[in-house]
């Protein structure tokens, strides 16, 4: 059975599609609120608010009961500008509940956490992050997800970094990134975006997609630290060149601007760019390539 904690965000739905996709496992998922989310087939929906530990107590007794679980960690407070503006809530979610939620869970079969390239900071010379290079996180938000991997890992349970995730919301309400350039080059606007600003990009359903087999594979077979991107590093102008392809819209409607002349875009600080090696987790799948995909 799949427990996946924090299910109804963007990786979250991805994980979701790719578990029903490439097993036959039963997924438990949960969120916050499930009001609105209906149980269907082989995925059961569950209310819980890792802040809340008689939600999560809840929870654990409820899936105590089966064999073999395997829980993908996805609940978090993500949005760098809003840790920054709220450090002690973030610092409570992040990594206070993650840390208490997983002393809980000795009896899983195997967990893994999603973390972020957020934890490297900046790509120096085009420098590409391996798993074993110092962290050197550039906001409160890397600081967080560097300190819940330290927990993760004093656990043994694994880490997966992933790079800037994009593709179609599956999320009902929720927009993504990517949902707004479709949008706009459908209607003929214009779009801005980065150009000299560069990330070791992934589709989710490719992320997940590379989560799921990771996770069905033979433990002592996975590394405890997997950097889980793709070949190319992109741009966000790069991606919006490969949108205005894909929709076979004028490629003159991505507009490229430059990250340290919009300062404004971004309340905190960003890396510029963040790329990371991908040869270890390539290995370990025995796979030459990781393609990005839109």
């Amino acid at each position: 059975m799949y427990l996946v904690i924090g299910a109804n965000g963007f990786l979250g739905r991805y994980c979701i599609q790719s578990i029903l996709e490439q097993t036959d496992e039963n997924v438990t998922a949960t969120a916050r609120n499930i009001q609105n989310l209906e149980n269907t087939g082989r995925v059961h929906w569950e209310k819980c608010d890792i802040a809340l530990e008689s939600e999560f107590d809840r929870l654990l007794s409820m899936i105590k009961e089966y064999d073999r679980i395997k829980v993908i960690f996805l609940a978090a407070y993500h949005n760098p500008d809003l840790v920054e503006a709220n450090p002690s809530y973030a610092w409570d979610i992040n990594v206070t509940a993650l840390s208490r939620c997983l002393n809980k869970m000795p009896f899983v079969e195997r967990l893994f956490y999603a973390s972020t390239d957020s934890v490297y900071g900046d790509s120096i010379d085009h420098y590409h992050f391996k798993e074993n290079d110092p962290l050197n996180p550039v906001n409160r938000y890397g600081r967080n997800k560097a300190a819940a991997e330290a927990v993760v890992r004093y656990l043994e349970f694994h880490v997966v970094r992933f790079p800037f995730l994009i593709g179609t919301s599956l999320v009902p309400g929720k927009r993504h990134f990517y949902d707004n350039i479709v949008e706009n080059l459908t209607n003929g606007k214009t779009v801005e975006m980065f150009e000299n600003s560069y990330r070791s990009s992934l589709h989710f359903h490719t992320a997940a997609s590379l989560l799921i087999q990771l996770m069905e594979m033979p433990l002592r077979e996975v590394p405890p630290i997997l950097n889980v991107c793709g070949d190319r590093d992109l741009s966000k102008y790069d991606i919006g060149l490969l949108a205005a392809e894909k929709l076979q819209i004028p490629e003159k409607l991505i507009k490229p601007i430059k990250i340290f002349e919009n300062d404004a875009v971004f309340k905190t600080k960003r890396a510029v760019s963040t790329v990371m090696d991908n040869t270890l987790v390539k290995k370990v799948l025995q796979v030459d390539t990781i393609e990005f995909e839109l």
